[in-house]
């Protein structure tokens, strides 16, 4: 290896020597302290390597046999810094290229928000930069953290605000405080969802349904009281007068409890045979390199697997502190995935049917809801089992209707 690098940095020239007194012109070249590396004879002559500076030395045995030397190929460094320095200029650009995008990689070039819907692009940008969080400055001179913690208090309806830095680019995340809907201004309980009512306990307010009828969404149950039953509204003749609505300064609200019951279903079909793609457990890997948009994979560039799952990871380099290189290393991690026939006995294939059917009309019940009979039907179907669940519950029916 030291070799090679020796000469490499030394440079050797490929020459042909021709003649008819080759013999005199190897010992005179050798009296001289000209060393031939990599001798043989060919066609025309003599075939050799020598030093780059032991070349000029080669007149006085050219002349003296009347040997003709030709040079066929340079090699070594002394050629390449020859070339290079016939190409200063363009050098010079690439290293101006390569200087700059050092220090822009140390820059914040572009900012994006995301999350925000009360909350405007504008008022979050002019806060951040109020704070010192631009684009085209230093990433060292602003504490993403700092800002972070000024724009949450600037700003009442932020919950919180993360802000994230990725190479050059700076995101804001906001997460809005949520408002609690309150109820509505009528006041009625109303039915959330259809079913039987059996039980009806009234506190305040009117009833507008009778135990054994069946209510749809949105029905009235129970109507609030009356506005002029409440001291502290506006009376209706006055805000007549003043042509507004009537709104009152406390809204009375119907209160009790409307219990019944509900029936959910739900219906799932499973087939026989079942055609999946799953992971084989054969895992490739390989890494490449990423400037700008290019990507360059050194080892593994495609996928070793016709069927794959690719898991790819980024990772930037470091100079020293916080200094970035514009290049990034990844990493591809290829996992082979397979088509599997499952194939499934009639006992089984219901059974998974009736699972899935459960989950889904489970999702459907109301929290606290008592379940009073659950039933399970088997439909036909030609290519598999096909499950019907129906479950009846006893739960609580009336609700405030909701507004913003």
């Amino acid at each position: 290896m030291m070799a090679k690098l020796r000469e490499f940095w030394q440079g050797r020239l490929y020459i042909i020597a021709w003649g008819n007194k080759l013999p005199e012109f190897i010992n005179e070249s050798i009296r001289q302290g000209i060393v031939f590396y990599k001798t043989q004879r060919s066609e025309k002559g003599l075939k050799a390597q020598i030093k780059l500076q032991d070349f000029p030395r080669l007149r006085k045995p050219v002349r003296k046999t009347h040997t003709r030397v030709k040079i066929v190929a340079k090699y070594g460094w002394p050629f390449v810094a020859v070339r290079w320095w016939k190409r200063k200029f363009l050098l010079g650009g690439i290293g101006a290229i390569c200087i700059a995008l050092a220090l822009l990689s140390q820059m914040i070039l572009s900012i994006s928000i995301s999350g925000n819907k009360e909350i405007t692009h504008q008022e979050l940008l002019a806060g951040a930069e109020k704070h010192g969080l631009k684009t085209w400055i230093w990433q060292d001179s602003v504490d993403l953290n700092e800002v972070a913690e000024a724009l949450v208090e600037e700003f009442p309806d932020a919950a919180w605000i993360g802000i994230s830095r990725k190479g050059t680019k700076v995101e804001i995340k906001v997460v809005e405080k949520v408002r609690p809907q309150v109820p509505g201004e009528a006041g009625d309980l109303v039915a959330g969802k259809t079913g039987l009512v059996e039980q009806i306990m009234v506190i305040q307010g009117t009833p507008m349904i009778h135990e054994g009828e069946i209510v749809k969404p949105g029905q009235v149950l129970i109507k609030a009281p009356l506005n002029n039953d409440n001291p502290g509204a506006i009376p209706r003749a006055e805000a007549q007068k003043k042509k507004k609505d009537y709104i009152p300064e406390t809204v009375p609200a119907a209160k009790g409890f409307v219990r019944g019951r509900v029936w959910y279903s739900a219906e799932t079909s499973v087939p026989y045979k079942e055609e999946k793609i799953q992971e084989s457990g054969k895992i490739a890997q390989g890494w490449g390199i990423k400037f700008g948009q290019r990507v360059i994979m050194v080892t593994t560039p495609e996928a070793p697997f016709p069927l794959v799952k690719e898991e790819v990871q980024y990772h930037g380099l470091t100079l020293w502190r916080n200094w970035r290189l514009p290049v990034e290393i990844i990493s591809v991690k290829y996992r082979e995935l397979e088509r599997r026939i499952i194939e499934r006995n009639e006992s089984e294939t219901r059974q998974l049917a009736e699972e899935l059917a459960r989950q889904e009309v489970q999702k459907q019940i109301s929290p606290g809801a008592r379940i009073l009979e659950e039933r399970v039907r088997v439909l036909e179907s030609s290519e598999g089992e096909r499950v019907r669940i129906e479950v009846e519950t006893y739960e609580d029916l009336a609700v405030y209707p909701l507004r913003g």
